[in-house]
């Protein structure tokens, strides 16, 4: 019999995160009924700080968890949950970052995960490959051999390599105008959005060779990683946009992604719909789609709008930055023009270190091409 569990370290180390938490949320708790500033986002901040509450309960009940493995069962035990598996009735296992995950015959129990941070999780993952099937590699070979069914196997291969030509050199241009994109804003940004709609065509051209999704140890290329690409320089360029009013954009961008969504929903024709790992790529493409929306509708105000500027001048009030991944520059600005109130704005690096507290900024005002008005600020003329 061996058992896995977390180490005694990691055990600390999440009893101190999980107490934080906890006295974080307590208190916003008790400073709804105690803290006049509070009690009017008491609708809101109560129901959360419950909930989270309730969350860190269980947590705290599972830090003490253990997989169990012995000649007769698989099993997990703790103070919250308790399931068993024969060893007879597993259907197999799944591997990713976090988790080892241990599936039982239909009927025959629940499903077990293992966290990856249990001391001794490797010689689990060997217990059960030397026992069980990959679920992951099974459900590879067997879309590998649909797809293959679907072209025919005499002119499979063939067929399989120009898909993977054509979806290489796909995202091999979609990042070469996401590099354009940074560099230059202009037509690139609009070009780069192309690379989306293009990628969806893909699925439908290959008839099955091309995937959504990419499986464990699957030769069938993805077109998942396009999108996500566009939407990082979308994401990235549009902190020098600012705008005035956000409806109309919103609407714009959902109508796109819906465009975009419909197009994927024809182009998987060839695609098993119902398996969980397409089903949950495709809702987060839809989320990545509203992304590509907002980020088109953006760079068309901006790039199409051939009308000038009016030129403002304001003072900066604050200055702040943001580190963590990636660290963002903020100016907080006073009312000038169009903008009758104090608002704080992400800027650029330059403009943040040379602009001090007190000294002016200029402010570039345009109406936009689809009639949505943004700004950006700069130095002073």
């Amino acid at each position: 019999m061996e058992v896995f569990e977390l180490s005694r370290g990691w055990k600390i180390a999440i009893y101190i995160m999980l107490g934080l938490l906890l006295a974080v949320f307590v208190s916003l708790a008790i400073g709804c009924f105690t803290d006049p500033s509070m009690k009017k986002a008491m609708a809101f901040l109560l129901p959360m700080s419950l909930v989270a509450i309730f969350f860190i309960g269980c947590g705290f009940l599972q830090i003490n968890e253990k997989i169990i493995f012995d000649d007769y069962s698989i099993r997990k035990e703790s103070r919250l949950v308790n399931r068993e598996i024969l060893l007879n009735d597993v259907r197999g296992y799944t591997v990713d970052k976090k988790y080892v995950r241990i599936f039982p015959q239909e009927g025959r129990g629940k499903k077990i995960s293992a966290s990856t941070y249990m001391s001794g999780i490797g010689r689990l993952q060997n217990k059960l490959a030397a026992r069980y099937p990959d679920l992951q590699v099974e459900e590879a070979q067997e879309i590998y051999n649909e797809a293959i069914q679907q072209t025919g196997e005499r002119d499979a291969q063939k067929l399989l390599k120009q898909a993977k030509v054509e979806v290489y050199t796909l995202t091999g241009i979609t990042v070469a105008l996401c590099v354009l994109s940074f560099l230059y804003y202009g037509w690139y940004n609009l070009a780069v959005f192309c690379c989306v709609p293009l990628a969806l065509l893909l699925l439908l051209r290959h008839k099955g060779l091309v995937q959504l999704d990419s499986s464990k140890g699957s030769p069938l290329p993805t077109i998942f990683l396009i999108p996500l690409l566009v939407l990082g320089i979308q994401m990235i360029q549009g902190f020098s946009i600012h705008l005035i009013a956000y409806g109309k954009i919103w609407q714009l961008a959902i109508g796109v992604a819906v465009v975009l969504t419909t197009m994927l929903w024809l182009c998987s024709q060839y695609l098993n719909k119902k398996r969980r790992s397409y089903i949950i790529s495709a809702i987060i493409m839809v989320c990545i789609f509203v992304g590509n929306g907002y980020g088109l509708i953006v760079a068309a105000n901006a790039v199409l709008d051939k009308d000038g500027y009016q030129y403002y001048e304001t003072t900066v009030k604050n200055k702040s930055v943001t580190r963590g991944k990636s660290t963002t520059y903020y100016m907080t600005l006073e009312p000038w023009g169009p903008q009758p109130e104090s608002k704080k704005e992400s800027v650029g690096r330059d403009l943040y270190q040379e602009v001090q507290i007190n000294e002016k900024v200029g402010v570039y005002y345009y109406q936009g091409a689809l009639h949505i008005p943004w700004y950006q600020i700069g130095m002073v003329q």
